[in-house]
């Protein structure tokens, strides 16, 4: 006879879903980074010097070149990711583990579509998924913010993907408010036109890119160029110095310059 309790074993334990455990002997990848999104369940990364237990709701970064192998739980389910390293600028270059939220979790979701199905959108996905792993380490707070709620809104969304090709109008469609509103509003609240400020926001993650030891071609990419000489032509005009000049500079030696050409104090750090 089927009981209360029956009742209550079927409700705790899907028996439904029956996913066996799975082992993936060690490999080593030199050409790209991988990242990988545990959906469900938990997975045992063993990794030169370490054995990671990643669970639901959490990635984990492996960089370039890292031996690793896999024990898949039963019942679990993770999603790998790969990560050309000749387009890919990240300044994550340890193993690292980062908690995503459900709202993240699209982002990983859109990649996945865009890199496995026919569906394939024209935004850059995977540099939306690096700000998400980066977790705010290329912020820098020397950027001045906007106030409004309108222009902040636009703000945080470059400053999550500062290579978001989107121009005024599409920004101030999206904000509901008018292009010549959205540019005044950045002048008066932060001193910079739109464009001005997006540069700036452009060039501060690309410096602190290139201090990590990213490429020049890979950093064109992440910040929204589609080639690497414009991405050149724009950072020797912002800080004075060739890409790679920079990147082999003391820190703290470069002041930002403007458009114009002057120096507008914005030191690296």
């Amino acid at each position: 006879m089927y009981s209360r309790a029956d009742a209550s074993v079927a409700h705790t334990v899907d028996l439904l879903l029956q996913i066996p455990a799975v082992t993936v002997p060690e490999i080593r990848h030199d050409d790209v980074h991988m990242a990988f999104w545990q959906l469900r369940g938990s997975t045992r990364f063993t990794h030169p010097g370490h054995a990671t237990e990643v669970h639901a709701g959490e990635v984990l970064w492996l960089p370039v070149g890292t031996p690793h192998s896999l024990d898949v739980r039963t019942d679990s389910i993770v999603f790998p990711y790969w990560f050309p390293i000749g387009e890919t600028a990240t300044v994550l270059h340890e193993p690292t583990v980062v908690t995503i939220t459900e709202r993240d979790q699209s982002f990983f979701l859109a990649l996945y579509q865009s890199r496995s199905t026919i569906i394939r959108p024209s935004a850059n996905v995977q540099r939306q998924v690096l700000s998400i792993l980066e977790r705010g380490a290329t912020y820098s707070e020397e950027l001045p913010l906007p106030a409004s709620p309108t222009a902040a809104a636009v703000a945080e969304a470059l400053l999550f993907n500062p290579g978001d090709e989107r121009r005024t109008a599409d920004w101030a469609v999206e904000v509901h408010t008018s292009s010549r509103s959205l540019e005044r509003a950045f002048l008066s609240e932060t001193g910079l036109t739109f464009s001005e400020w997006r540069l700036r926001a452009r060039m501060q993650l690309a410096a602190r890119l290139l201090r990590s030891g990213a490429a020049v071609t890979s950093v064109t990419f992440r910040v929204g160029y589609q080639h690497p000489n414009s991405f050149a032509r724009a950072f020797r005009g912002f800080y004075g110095v060739s890409p790679s000049a920079f990147a082999a500079l003391p820190e703290g030696n470069v002041a930002a310059r403007g458009s114009s050409g002057t120096t507008v104090g914005v030191p690296v750090t």
